[in-house]
C-alpha cells in the first residue's frame, strides 16, 4: 500500500541524505512529523516536511536555491511588523492572537489593530457607514442564487463593485478605515446568501461584525454564539505572509487600489488548499462518517488528510494552536449539530494517530457547531482573513517599491548573461 503524505524510513534517508540517527533527531526537534504504519510495524514521515528538509540543504549550498527555497515554508523574505508566529500561534503586534480572542476584545478592535498598529481595547461596533445602495441590489441579485462553491468568486465581486464607488481617494489618508470597514461589513452581509434569507443583510448601526454574521445566516445571538464568532474571527484575522497575504501584498505594491489588493487575496485563498478545504473535510469525511466506518475515515486522513483537508500544518509540527482552540470553542457549545461530538472525538484519534487538524477541519466542527448554513466555514475564514489582507496591502503600499521576484529559467537555450534589474519605475513587468 502507498501513502502519498508520507515516507518511509528508507526514502527519507536518500532523499536527504542523512543517517538514521540524523533521522531520529530530526524527529525529537520536531523537524520531521512521524505516524505509525497502519500494521503499527514501521514509522511514516510527513512528504511534506522531508521537501522542506530538502530544499533547506539545497539552500545552504547556492543563493539562488536559498532564495527559491524561501518560497516554500522556508525562511522570511519581507519585512513586516503587523504578525509573527511561533508554536504559540500568530502575535499581532506583539499581542498574542489566542490571547486576544480570550480576552473579550472585539474583532473592530483587532482590525484596528492590525491596520494601524494603534491599540483601543474599548472599541466596539463601527460607526456608521452604508454599503452603497447599488452594491446592495447586485448582491440581493446573486444571493437568491448563490451556490457554496461560487462564494469566493461572489465575494470577489462584491469587493471590485466597492472599489468601483470609491475610485480617486486616497486610501493612505483617512479614507483607508473607512473603506476596510466597508469591505469587511460587506463580507459579513453575504452571509443572508448562504443562510434562508437568500439575500444581502446591511448592517445596523451599532452592529458588531460578529452579530451582523449571525443575524445575516439567521441564527440566534446567544451571548456564546456572539463570543465564538467573535473570537473565531479574532484568532483567524492574520498568518503572516500566508499565500493570500503575499499575493495582496504583490497588489499593492504595484499601486493597485486596496479593493484590487483585496479581492485578489480573496480569489488567491479560494484554492483547495485553503479555504475549499473546509468543504472537502465535510462533505468527504464529515458527513459520511460513522461508528461503522471509523477506521476507514481514520485511514483516509492518516494517508491524504495533509494534502486534502489540512492536516499537518508545516509551521506547526506539534499542533496548529489556533485549530485547538476553534475545536475548543465547538465542544463548549450547545451543539446546533448532533454530530459534533462524534467528530471531536473524531479529531482526538486522529491526533493520537499523530494527524493534527489544521484550520479547515476546525472550521468545518465549528461551523456545524454554531449551526452555520453549508458554506458558513469559509465564509468565516474569508472574513476574518479580510483584517489581514487590508492590514498587509496598506504596509506594503507604505514601503515604496515593487515586488518582482526573479524565475531559474530551466529549459534550455536561456545562455545569455541575466537581465539587469530595471532603472525606471513605470511600465515595469
Amino acid at each position: 500500500m502507498t501513502f502519498p503524505d508520507y515516507l518511509d524510513r528508507k526514502a527519507v534517508v536518500e532523499a536527504l541524505g542523512i543517517k538514521p540517527a540524523t533521522l531520529y533527531a530530526y524527529v525529537s526537534r520536531g523537524l520531521l512529523r512521524r505516524v505509525r504504519s497502519p500494521d503499527g510495524r514501521n514509522s511514516l514521515y510527513l512528504r511534506e516536511d522531508v521537501e522542506r528538509l530538502s530544499t533547506r540543504h539545497r539552500g545552504l549550498l547556492k543563493r539562488e536555491d536559498a532564495a527559491a527555497g524561501s518560497m516554500r515554508w522556508g525562511m522570511p523574505v519581507i519585512s513586516t511588523g503587523i504578525t509573527y508566529i511561533d508554536a504559540n500561534g500568530p502575535t499581532y503586534r506583539h499581542r498574542s492572537a489566542l490571547d486576544l480572542a480570550r480576552s473579550g476584545v472585539s474583532f473592530e478592535a483587532v482590525v484596528h489593530l492590525l491596520m494601524t498598529g494603534g491599540w483601543q481595547p474599548a472599541m466596539d461596533a463601527w460607526p456608521s457607514i452604508d454599503t452603497p445602495a447599488d452594491v446592495k441590489r447586485r448582491l440581493d441579485a446573486e444571493c437568491r442564487t448563490l451556490e457554496t462553491a461560487d462564494l469566493s468568486k461572489v465575494l470577489a465581486t462584491a469587493v471590485l463593485w466597492l472599489g468601483m464607488q470609491s475610485r480617486g481617494q486616497d486610501e493612505l489618508s483617512a479614507a483607508s478605515g473607512e473603506h476596510a470597514r466597508r469591505i469587511v461589513q460587506t463580507l459579513a452581509g453575504c452571509f443572508g446568501g448562504l443562510g434562508p434569507q437568500r439575500k444581502f443583510i446591511a448592517r445596523k448601526d451599532d452592529e458588531t461584525i460578529a452579530a451582523l454574521v449571525l443575524r445575516a445566516a439567521r441564527i440566534d445571538a446567544s451571548a456564546q454564539a456572539l463570543s465564538t464568532v467573535n473570537q473565531t474571527l479574532i484568532v483567524l484575522a492574520d498568518h503572516e505572509l500566508a499565500a493570500a497575504s503575499f499575493v495582496s501584498r504583490i497588489t499593492a505594491s504595484t499601486e493597485s487600489d486596496l479593493f484590487c489588493c483585496v479581492a485578489a487575496a480573496l480569489c488567491a485563498h479560494a484554492g483547495s488548499t485553503t479555504v475549499a478545504a473546509t468543504a472537502a473535510i465535510d462533505d468527504k469525511v464529515f458527513t459520511p462518517l460513522t461508528r461503522r466506518n471509523q477506521k476507514d475515515m481514520l485511514a483516509l486522513v492518516r494517508h491524504r488528510g495533509t494534502t486534502l483537508f489540512g492536516f499537518n500544518h508545516p509551521l506547526y509540527p506539534r499542533g496548529d494552536p489556533r485549530a485547538d482552540y476553534l475545536l475548543a470553542l465547538a465542544a463548549d457549545l450547545p451543539p446546533a449539530d448532533p454530530k459534533t461530538p462524534e467528530l471531536l472525538a473524531f479529531l482526538r484519534l486522529a491526533r493520537e494517530d499523530g494527524v493534527m487538524p489544521g484550520i479547515a477541519v476546525a472550521l468545518a466542527v465549528l461551523a456545524r457547531a454554531l449551526g452555520l448554513p453549508a458554506g458558513g466555514a469559509s465564509g468565516l475564514w474569508i472574513l476574518s482573513r479580510s483584517a489581514g489582507w487590508i492590514a498587509h496591502a496598506l504596509e506594503q503600499r507604505t514601503q515604496g517599491f515593487m515586488m518582482r521576484p526573479r524565475a531559474k529559467f530551466i529549459g534550455t537555450g536561456g545562455t545569455g548573461d541575466p537581465a539587469l534589474p530595471p532603472t525606471q519605475h513605470g511600465g515595469r513587468d
